[in-house]
C-alpha cells in the first residue's frame, strides 16, 4: 500500500514550525483523547507525545467509535449531519 503526502507528513522543517506554534500557543493545560487505537499507536512510534508541552496530555480513549458504535446509531448520527 503506499500512502500519498507521506513525505510531506516527514519534513523536519515543517515540523518544526507547528511543534513552534503549538508551544506558543497552548497555555492552559488540555487533555486531548486519542479515539482510535490506531491514532495511539501513530503517536507512540512518530515521537509525537515527547514533542508536544507539559500543557498538552493525551489520552487513549476507548476504541474507534465505528468499530464500537451498533449501526444504528452510526445512521443516526449520519442522518443528523446531514
Amino acid at each position: 500500500m503506499t500512502l500519498k503526502h507521506i513525505e510531506e507528513y516527514r519534513d523536519p522543517e515543517i515540523v518544526k514550525k507547528l511543534i513552534n506554534r503549538i508551544k506558543t500557543t497552548s497555555r492552559q493545560p488540555i487533555r486531548l483523547m486519542e479515539v482510535c487505537g490506531t491514532h495511539t499507536v501513530s503517536i507512540f512510534r512518530s515521537g509525537i507525545r515527547s514533542l508536544l508541552p507539559k500543557t498538552i496530555s493525551l489520552l487513549s480513549g476507548p476504541g474507534c467509535a465505528a468499530s464500537l458504535c451498533p449501526e444504528a446509531d452510526l445512521y443516526q448520527a449520519i442522518q443528523l449531519a446531514q
